[in-house]
């Protein structure tokens, strides 16, 4: 069983497992349970996963009537968790974080079924952190992350973060310009704040684009805007501007894998996927991190990959128009320095990791030592 979700950060390395393990004759079933109607549920039923959705939600953090009902929900979501445990029979449960995995692993807790969590961030999210010591095997996204876990430092692998197999055949950029209607010639910066897209970093692009795209050496925009924010596109960015044949807005990327192939730098927010997705690319990157993030671990992550050397780290509070355009014209007209740093992003990478937890999983499942 897998479990996990609120974001796409604690969703997606469970997903790679998946595909891991679906190719593996010796794995009789696989379920993921998650909560109903957010992100898991559209993201397994895409894949074709067996999905089973819990009314659970996350623990209040401030005072509010909800602090009254939230235990008794959370109770109930354990209670559930207990029986679809009990009917499924599985001989292991991996959790990758959010508030759905926690049903499910106090459950599994509960019934003695082995059960494994992926921390994909440098700092441990709080789920992680209280079922971390009860846990059969640890597996980190970052090394950053062993600070979370010293009392269970014995069970810690620090594995990478899994991701899906379309990022690890690259594309050539000439291929990868052609199916994005890009420029193969000009040098080009993706910008992206996620799949659903980030205001304030949009906000700061349409005013970098004058410098950007009319400067004295013209950089090729590839924006992913976001599908709610595209109206807002739309209506704040001047026609010459928006139409200009070197910006090119998109809602959404279907395949993202595409967009950072046929770019030489990428400005995005520091959630754990993404880094792992662009140190397998070997993309270099500006980094925005999201302030609001859980205990702030987008700039743990974004400093984690600045120290070695394969990222520039971009504060929101320092976020203007002006400040993005100048850094990433510096960046981009230090050629040298591009090559360095992808080799530096490169050298983070850990392609097999979705590999090798399915591998511990298995020997976790089935009593065995686990590898390193």
């Amino acid at each position: 069983m897998l479990t996990g979700g609120g974001t796409g950060g604690h969703v997606y390395p469970a997903l790679s497992v998946a595909e891991q393990l679906r190719d593996d004759q010796s794995v009789e079933a696989i379920l993921y349970c998650g909560a109903a109607g957010h992100i898991e549920e559209r993201l397994t039923a895409e894949r074709n996963l067996a999905f089973v959705g819990l009314s659970v939600s996350g623990m209040p953090r401030k005072i509010s009537g909800k602090m009254l009902t939230w235990p008794f929900q959370f109770g109930q979501a354990v209670a559930d968790s207990i029986k679809l445990l009990k009917e499924f029979h599985p001989t292991a449960v991996l959790g990758t974080g959010g508030y759905a995995s926690a049903p499910p692993l106090v459950a599994a807790l509960f019934l003695k079924i082995p059960f494994a969590i992926h921390e994909p961030d440098a700092h441990p999210g709080l789920v992680n952190r209280l079922m971390g010591p009860h846990a059969g095997l640890i597996s980190l996204g970052m090394e950053g992350g062993k600070s979370g876990f010293q009392d269970s430092i014995a069970r810690v692998r620090v594995n990478g973060n899994p991701i899906s197999e379309r990022f690890l055949t690259r594309t050539s950029r000439a291929k990868a310009a052609k199916l994005l209607d890009l420029d193969p010639g000009q040098t080009t910066v993706l910008i992206t704040g996620g799949s659903q897209g980030a205001l304030v970093l949009n906000k700061a692009v349409y005013a970098a684009l004058p410098a950007l795209l009319k400067g004295p050496k013209p950089i090729q925009v590839l924006h992913q805007v976001g599908e709610k924010n595209w109206q807002d596109m739309e209506s704040t960015v001047p026609e010459e501007l928006r139409k200009h044949p070197l910006y090119k807005p998109r809602p959404y990327f279907e395949n993202l894998a595409l967009a950072y192939a046929a770019c030489d730098l990428a400005v995005c927010r520091a959630g754990a996927m993404t880094i792992a997705e662009l140190s397998v690319m070997g993309t270099p990157a500006i980094f925005v991190p999201l302030p609001t993030a859980a205990q702030d671990h987008q700039t743990f992550n974004a400093q984690a990959v600045a120290d070695r050397g394969g990222a520039e780290l971009l504060k929101q509070k320092d976020l203007t128009g002006e400040s993005l355009s100048k850094l990433i014209q510096s960046m981009l007209q230090d050629r040298d320095g591009l090559v360095k740093m992808a080799e530096a992003m490169k050298s983070t990478a850990q392609p097999n990791a979705a590999k090798r937890l399915s591998e511990q999983l298995k020997a976790l499942s089935a009593g065995e030592a686990i590898s390193e």
